[in-house]
């Protein structure tokens, strides 16, 4: 709830920050990941972006990176201030501090996507022409991003720690260094509980040597897929004939930045709320309420209750937000629907595709060939995304809105992917190149139609899933 009501209400201030005449007004979000934005408003954004070009792209980024930036700055400024020593009026400025600084953050979470979809749109454009699979191939190879993200940093840093463990002394330091610089990527959507635990750690490591995967070869497989995507990048480039000062060669380019700064500011965003979680947890205590209620409050009850210093929801309200919460925002005004009679009339709603007990085949975009057979497992991601990951097994097929760096030690275990949303500088695609696993995106319909315990065939060659049976 808490991530919930930051983000959907920082667009009053889109405008302002990003410098770009949008606002999203109509937006419906659910505890169990379900996300819907007014398709009008997002093809708006979408044809802003497309006709602003290159100059837009470009100034979006930079302000995105210096907002994002400076979230960043005054999290690790909190994370080093004991809050329980400040007075009342000390805690009441940090906590507003902080909520102007994440407000503004928090513009460049979904407009970024509908600016990826923009940039692929224009370059395939652009592009020679050639059957739509073959340019999404190229697409692909030309728009892979060239700097390195903490998922990978925290991927290399796990390899090595596979290595520690199968026979060095310093394992202990090793992993308690690794949870300090990485711990946070578990801790998605301000759900801080769920930051990855020594626990977790050593039953990923367990996971990795049961497959007989070697930590070395996997490092080196990384640099390997890094100066591959290069050749590939180079290779391409000549033989289209595109030229380094033309249009599409800087629409490449910022594709490429794109695809950093999208991991980049979730990392950044998250990583700063739970660097800042002491100053919440701060507020609750001073209210006398337990810390764990604080991811069920919006961010302006929070606010509340560091003036107040009173619990700003009864028991009852906060035992029915654990069963079940949404946040429905209509224009400037945002309403919190709780308990388990919501949850059941919006599954209704929004939970089953009508027609989807009879659909044998799904189609959707290759971000990585290959065809695999497997069980498949609905991910969702919310406050209960740890517990799902835990029941993921080595070999099934993970389907998923979208999937995000917490779903890391699920992929690895994964068979292939299969999601709803994303393009080929999401998350799903990025990961499936480095993982060399297939992987369908941009299916619309995978999580609502397929089911958990079905056999299914994943044909990247051809874009389609097809459902073997229906468990």
């Amino acid at each position: 709830m808490l991530f919930k009501s930051i983000t959907d209400n920082a667009y009053s201030y889109f405008k302002k920050v990003a410098d770009i005449n949008w606002k999203a007004t109509c937006i419906l979000r659910s505890s169990e990941g379900g996300l819907y934005h007014s398709g009008r408003e997002l093809d708006k954004l979408g044809k802003i972006f497309r006709k602003g070009g290159v100059k837009l792209l470009k100034s979006f980024a930079k302000k995105l990176v210096l907002h994002v930036g400076n979230l960043e700055k005054l999290a690790n400024k909190i994370e080093k201030i004991d809050c329980s020593k400040l007075t009342h009026q000390q805690l009441n400025n940090l906590f507003s501090e902080f909520e102007k600084a994440v407000f503004r953050a928090h513009n460049f979470l979904v407009p970024m996507p509908v600016a990826d979809k923009a940039i692929s749109r224009m370059i395939l454009n652009c592009l020679p022409q050639a059957g739509e699979d073959k340019k999404q191939e190229w697409l692909a190879i030309l728009t892979y991003p060239v700097k390195e993200n903490k998922p990978t940093e925290e991927e290399k840093s796990f390899y090595k720690l596979v290595i520690a463990y199968k026979g060095s002394g310093n394992f202990d330091y090793l992993l308690n260094l690794h949870l300090k610089k990485y711990s946070y990527l578990g801790a998605r959507n301000y759900w801080w509980e769920q930051a990855w635990t020594k626990d977790d750690l050593i039953k990923r490591l367990d996971n990795f040597l049961a497959q007989n995967k070697s930590p070395k070869r996997e490092l080196n497989n990384l640099e390997k897929i890094k100066k591959e995507r290069k050749r590939f990048f180079d290779k391409l480039v000549k033989k289209l004939s595109i030229k380094r000062n033309s249009e599409l060669f800087k629409l490449i380019k910022i594709a490429q930045e794109y695809a950093y700064l999208r991991t980049w500011r979730t990392n950044i965003i998250y990583g700063a709320g739970y660097k800042a979680r002491n100053l919440f947890y701060e507020i609750a205590r001073r209210a006398k309420a337990n810390k764990d209620i604080v991811s069920y409050l919006t961010i302006f009850e929070v606010g509340k209750m560091a003036k107040t210093g009173k619990c700003p929801i009864t028991p009852s309200e906060l035992k029915r937000r654990k069963i079940f919460n949404a946040s429905v925002r209509i224009g400037e005004e945002m309403t919190v629907l709780s308990g388990k009679p919501w949850g059941e009339k919006l599954k209704k709603a929004f939970g089953t595709l009508e027609g989807s007990r009879s659909l044998k085949i799904l189609k959707g975009n290759i971000a990585y060939p290959g065809i695999v057979r497997g069980v498949a497992r609905i991910v969702e991601q919310g406050e209960r995304s740890k517990i799902n990951m835990r029941k993921f097994k080595r070999g099934e097929i993970m389907v998923a809105t979208m999937t995000f760096p917490n779903f890391i030690p699920a992929m690895e275990k994964a068979a292939a992917f299969v999601t709803d949303e994303g393009g080929i500088l999401c998350h799903a695609a990025i990961v499936a190149r480095e993982m060399k696993k297939p992987c369908i995106i941009g299916t619309k319909i995978a999580t609502q139609v397929l089911h958990d315990g079905q056999l299914v065939e994943v044909d990247a060659k051809r874009g389609i899933v097809k459902i073997l049976s229906h468990h």
